[in-house]
């Protein structure tokens, strides 16, 4: 973290004070945004301060704007009447949902006290490595959408668990019902091995059957567990391609297929059955962890996109999919337009935000054609004609999923040169000992060096690695989706940005906050009314400001209906007069009967800390882009602000030449970060991907990591994560490469015993486990902030290297 940041008292995130507060003499900020500061006042006030002694240290998700947006709670009625009419459990109902902000055990502690709240009530059970949370209560005495309400005003927004996405997925299910038996397998296994070992007679009455017992252990953990990896393997080969599950597979089969024909013959030394089973269990867990570690971060957020899946048309819903030019449908309130069409009746005011980069509102008028993608910024649905179909829409091809989980160029060579090294070594192992005259013993000799040289570390260590990297990212707000990030980060030289949303806040600074702070009750309450529900980007800013005040106003007095003037502003008639909300001479101005009481300021806003994260990549040897969709002007000041050179800054740009011009760069070493429609073609085509999740994300489903928070610090730890794995994995791969030469070479001269191999390797997987846990690192340090880490971008650019107007017009070309 920079010099002179805070820490949170409620997240524990680290931030840089608003420079407009301090400015305007405020005093020290504990809090990293309005949203946390208002839930610790609750928490306190409720007598729940319980909640910071269980979360002791661990650093959580910034609470945000969630306790001030209104949330929609429409598709809990029916699960609610559903539950409570097909309840089988006496009076008790039962329900199950996502939640977004559970996230340690105070999180589960304080959900839990606030149910018991509420009359009815049995038990709220939430699971932080999930978001899932369980509610029971007595049927027809509980209000469940009060309780899940108030829940959204301590931050943790509710929301319908996805159909087809359970508390784990199918593969993770899979993987731990595997787990449990093979680990039953490998017990009986070694179990019944172990006399052999210690030297019990070939005529012993019960020898058979303990050979027997083996046997059926070892078959029975090949096809529950050694069956994952031989699929896998044989899949990816059909199609030409290289997994870590081959030498895996490899191993196992030649154990297997070994200790059968030894058993056959009559040869001890070619026996492997409790190798077979514990290696299959030790592989298994390896994978679970990889894959628990992963599902985790992508069952952690429960907004959705703000993409309708499907629209009212007259009186039915129709599936956009099934949209046609001259269809009339609804738009509502904070959803995207699916295909371009035009305004039917009455003025509208949108943002563009999703498609073109442009973060100002734009007022439309009846007739005008409205872009695909474009989202209703008002309060009230409008009547829009398609012009086109779904599949001819920009937003269905921008949003098209791209290619699965992208592998590692290095990783695949290492993995070739590995696979051909061992196949060589274990055929020329055998026919040696074949010309001598000794088949039996060459046979031996081969399955040794396959079994021995079975990548302990690649099946056990680097996914412990892949978790323990993941876990040092989340402590920085981020969070890991695909685990083949790691060894890609490491060979990123370029890290392209989005402008809006990205580099920038998604909303406007409010630049005088000292307005906010000295209206009165009265126009405190007003301001908090007519700004409630908007989805504005100035109103939602002014409503955040109000902060704690403005919910408690809202809490006694309560809400008042609105009128909104698209492009004007919003007007109330309350019990003092009338208010009126819109641009003015001096800004965005608050007037009660016609007569001035407050004028805002706003302008863009740098993410806190910016400049100081590029200043860290920079040294790191990263070269810094902007490629965005607003005006070539905005982004040179931004160029300007963060001190990036205006050659790599560029603006105007659609989606296409985004996704062109990062083809262009991309030698499999593009980090692209970004938020928006207009960004995912880029994604598709960038090496490593990221994204900040904002109000109206679309892009955490297919970005390789994603971050919460409104900082950039997560980057630097990013990268510093990637370090420590990858010196912990080298020194892991150290001891293998020593490991198999000495192993190996025992094998070759037929030294390897099936009790040594069964001994040696677990014990090589603790030790690789260990050299992979020494390279942890402490935190990154960021760099003191800079003239360049003012947050607000300025209006003018001048410089000394070239006029602005050259360089706009650079970037316009």
């Amino acid at each position: 973290m920079s010099t002179g940041a805070c820490v949170c008292e409620h997240c524990g995130t680290a931030f840089t004070p608003s420079r407009s507060r301090v400015e305007a003499g405020a005093r020290e900020e504990r809090f990293c945004c309005r949203g946390c500061e208002f839930v610790a006042a609750l928490i306190h006030e409720q007598g729940f301060d319980r909640y910071y002694d269980l979360k002791q240290d661990a650093a959580t998700a910034p609470v945000r704007s969630r306790p001030f947006e209104e949330h929609d709670f429409g598709w809990l009625g029916p699960l609610v009447a559903a539950a409570e009419s097909g309840s089988n459990n006496g009076t008790a109902a039962e329900l199950d949902c996502a939640v977004e902000g559970i996230s340690c055990i105070g999180c589960v502690w304080l959900i839990d006290r606030l149910f018991e709240r509420h009359a009815g009530a049995i038990r709220a059970a939430a699971n932080p490595a999930n978001g899932r949370l369980h509610l029971e209560w007595q049927r027809g005495a509980c209000d469940v959408t009060a309780y899940l309400k108030e829940l959204a005003t301590f931050g943790y927004v509710a929301a319908p668990v996805v159909a087809g996405s359970r508390e784990s997925s199918p593969e993770r299910r899979g993987l731990a019902g595997r787990m449990g038996l093979c680990g039953a397998f490998a017990l009986n296994a070694m179990g019944f091995s172990l006399p052999t070992y210690l030297g019990m007679p070939a005529d012993f009455e019960f020898a058979g059957l303990f050979r027997l017992i083996a046997f059926t252990s070892a078959t029975l953990a090949m096809l529950v567990g050694g069956g994952y990896f031989v699929s896998r393997a044989w899949r990816a080969l059909k199609v030409g391609a290289l997994h870590i599950d081959l030498p895996i597979a490899l191993g196992l089969i030649a154990a297997y297929l070994g200790s059968i024909a030894g058993w056959v013959v009559g040869q001890e030394k070619l026996l492997y059955f409790d190798f077979v089973a514990t290696f299959v269990f030790l592989m298994l867990v390896g994978r679970y962890v990889q894959t628990a570690a992963v599902e985790k971060n992508r069952l952690r957020l429960v907004r959705r996109s703000p993409l309708p899946e499907a629209v009212r048309s007259g009186d039915k819903m129709v599936a956009i999919g099934e949209l046609e030019p001259g269809t009339a449908f609804e738009l509502e309130p904070g959803k995207a337009l699916p295909v371009s069409a035009c305004l039917s009746d009455g003025m509208a005011e949108v943002s563009l935000e999703w498609i073109h980069g442009e973060a100002d509102p734009v007022t439309v008028l009846p007739g005008a054609r409205l872009p695909a993608g474009a989202i209703l910024l008002g309060r009230q649905a409008v009547t829009v004609t398609a012009d086109e179909t779904w599949a001819d829409s920009l937003i269905s091809k921008l949003i098209a999923d791209a290619t699965g989980d992208r592998g590692s160029p290095v990783f695949q060579r290492l993995l070739r040169i590995y696979l051909g090294v061992v196949l060589v070594i274990g055929v020329a192992v055998f026919a040696v000992w074949a010309m001598g005259g000794d088949v039996s013993t060459g046979l031996q000799a081969m399955i040794s060096v396959f079994v021995v040289s079975c990548p302990c570390a690649l099946g056990v260590a680097v996914p412990l690695a892949d978790e323990w990297a993941a876990a040092r990212l989340s402590r920085g707000g981020a969070f890991v989706r695909r685990a083949s990030l790691w060894p890609r980060l490491r060979r990123v030289k370029h890290v392209i940005f989005d402008k809006t949303g990205t580099l920038t806040l998604e909303r406007p600074l409010l630049e005088n906050p000292g307005a906010v702070d000295a209206l009165d009750d009265h126009a405190a309450l007003a301001l908090a009314r007519l700004t409630r529900g908007s989805l504005h980007p100035v109103s939602r800013t002014l409503l955040e400001s109000l902060g704690n005040r403005g919910q408690r106003l809202l809490e006694v007095l309560g809400p008042i209906e609105v009128e909104e003037i698209p492009g004007q502003g919003v007007r109330l008639g309350a019990e003092d007069g009338e208010w009126f909300l819109g641009k003015g001479e001096q800004g965005t101005e608050l007037r009660h009967d016609g007569v001035l009481v407050a004028a805002f300021t706003f302008r863009d806003s740098l993410r806190p800390g910016a400049a100081e994260a590029l200043r860290h990549l920079e040294k790191r040897g990263l070269s810094i882009h902007i490629l965005s969709g607003d005006s070539p002007l905005k982004v040179t000041r931004l160029a300007h602000a963060l001190g990036i050179p205006y050659d790599q800054a560029l603006g105007g740009l659609s989606p296409e030449e985004k996704c062109r011009r990062v083809k262009a760069l991309d030698r499999q070493d593009t980090l692209y970060v970004g938020d928006g429609a207009n960004d995912s073609l880029a994604f598709d085509v960038a090496f490593v991907t990221g994204t900040p999740v904002v109000d109206r994300s679309l892009l955490e489903s297919k970005a390789d990591f994603y971050a919460l928070g409104s900082g950039l610090a997560y980057l630097a730890e990013a990268f510093a994560a990637a370090d420590g794995r990858a010196r912990g994995v080298r020194r892991a791969f150290a001891f293998a490469l020593s490991y198999n030469l000495a192993v190996v070479a025992l094998s070759a001269t037929a030294h390897m015993s099936p009790l040594l191999a069964a001994v040696l390797m677990p014990l090589s997987s603790v030790v690789s486990i260990l050299l992979v846990a020494s390279g942890k690192m402490q935190r990154v340090e960021l760099s003191k902030p800079t003239d360049y880490g003012r947050h607000v971008i300025p209006k003018e650019v001048r410089t000394r290297h070239e006029p602005r107007d050259q360089a706009v017009r650079s970037h316009s070309a």
